[in-house]
């Protein structure tokens, strides 16, 4: 297993560790689908200015350099083999999978169908509702309980693959 899948489900698991133990009410992770716990997992790799903070429009600048990058032909449209070389770029598209953005179903996804949809991490954690992500809304480990140890250094979930 490479160490980007590793990183990925390193962060899954921490996901589920902290869906059971966030302080301060039940987790928003809680009830989150797998696609959803995907997106939260990724979150932090859209913080392109390093401060702490993520922001809707940092997720879609992140995305639409990744659309720009797939897109082979400069059509601005990601056929099914376009998209998978972006899966190969983040794990989070792969994962997720081409048919959760096309939502015309036309076989093509535009920028807009991508970075258009509503992002679940920001459903589940921007609490007060300002499209920003802050370090107070992610779920926190509770008090008094260890963190696992990651078995190695590895990417956070969603990095970019070289």
């Amino acid at each position: 297993m490479s160490c980007r899948k590793h990183a990925r489900w390193v962060g899954a698991g921490v996901l589920l560790l902290l869906a059971g133990c966030a302080s301060g009410g039940p987790s928003p992770l809680a009830e989150a689908t797998s696609v959803e716990r995907e997106f939260v997992a990724a979150a932090v790799t859209w913080d392109l200015n390093k401060d702490g903070q993520v922001t809707c429009q940092e997720w879609k600048q992140y995305a639409t350099g990744l659309f720009r990058e797939a897109d082979a032909n400069r059509d601005a449209n990601l056929t099914r083999a376009e998209f998978a070389a972006l899966g190969r770029r983040d794990r989070l598209f792969e994962t997720v999978g081409f048919a959760y953005f096309d939502a015309n179903a036309d076989g093509r996804l535009t920028l807009a169908e991508i970075t258009e949809k509503p992002n679940p991490a920001f459903a589940l954690l921007d609490k007060n509702g300002d499209c920003v992500i802050s370090a107070d809304e992610r779920p926190q480990p509770h008090v008094g309980r260890e963190e696992p140890k990651s078995p190695g250094p590895s990417q956070p979930p969603g990095r970019r693959r070289p």
